[in-house]
């Protein structure tokens, strides 16, 4: 008996360390506050959710010594300026073309900018020349940012902007126009939002015939920034990165990589 009771204080004692290195990490941990947008599906404030929230969330798994904290609901104007007046201590979502004086990332969030018609019209794109002498709605502000090509193509197109990504959607599906172009994820989660899932993305043709789009995070810690790097390449080299992706897809009823 005597000899039991040392070695049960000595379980104890190992116990009681193994508790305190555990719970001293965790004190140690880091909270990062991070802008994050408000434009779905890339944001979901609700659900503390996103492609770009998961993202990060997931990268931020690989670096046990900080944990994020969002901050949503922040259009891209407001989330560049609070960030260089530091009221935040990392930003999602920042353009290449984004002046800022703190460490930008590797490319972290791709966007998917596409043309979209109805299946039945049953239109063959394979170019952004293609689109000439369609009628065409996107985004205020799409003629910049897509570039001479598309903004030349155009002018012998009837073109026309939205203020909101439902009405390219609604437009599109009424049969106003021929082609929607802009991100296909935020066109999906719109026909999603104006159906209620009763029109099918099967009815629509995605063309893929515009560059792919990266944005960065941005931090103010150097540190942080290179061990996002690390965690970011990490996610993509196991395929965690695409499945997130994928899984969005999936969501919207689209099952296979759309081309053409």
């Amino acid at each position: 008996m005597a000899s039991f009771l040392p070695v049960l204080r000595i379980k104890q004692l190992l116990l009681f360390l193994v508790g305190l290195v555990f719970f001293s990490t965790q004190a140690s941990s880091k909270d990062v506050t991070i802008g994050m947008g408000n434009f779905e599906p890339y944001y979901i404030a609700e659900e503390h959710g996103g492609i770009f929230t998961e993202i990060i969330t997931a990268a931020f798994k690989e670096i046990p010594d900080h944990d994020p904290v969002f901050i949503f609901g922040r259009p891209n104007n407001r989330l560049w300026q609070d960030f260089n007046r530091r009221k935040v201590d990392a930003v999602s979502n920042l353009f290449f073309n984004v002046e800022v004086e703190a460490c930008r990332s590797d490319p972290a969030f791709r966007f998917r900018d596409v043309a979209i018609s109805l299946a039945e019209k049953n239109l063959t794109l394979e170019k952004v020349k293609d689109l000439k002498g369609l009628s065409i709605i996107s985004f205020q502000g799409a003629k910049d940012f897509f570039g001479p090509e598309f903004s030349e193509t155009v002018e012998d197109s009837v073109f026309s902007v939205a203020s909101d990504p439902g009405v390219q959607a609604q437009a599109l599906w009424d049969g106003r126009v021929d082609v929607s172009v802009g991100d296909m994820f935020i066109f999906l989660n719109s026909l999603k939002n104006l159906s209620g899932n009763n029109v099918p993305a099967s009815l629509f043709k995605i063309h893929d015939i515009l560059p792919v789009v990266y944005t960065h995070m941005g931090f103010w810690d150097l540190e942080l920034c290179a061990k996002f790097n690390k965690a970011l390449q990490k996610i993509k080299d196991n395929g965690e990165y695409e499945k997130i992706y994928d899984r969005y897809l999936r969501l919207y009823g689209v099952t296979s990589n759309p081309s053409g």
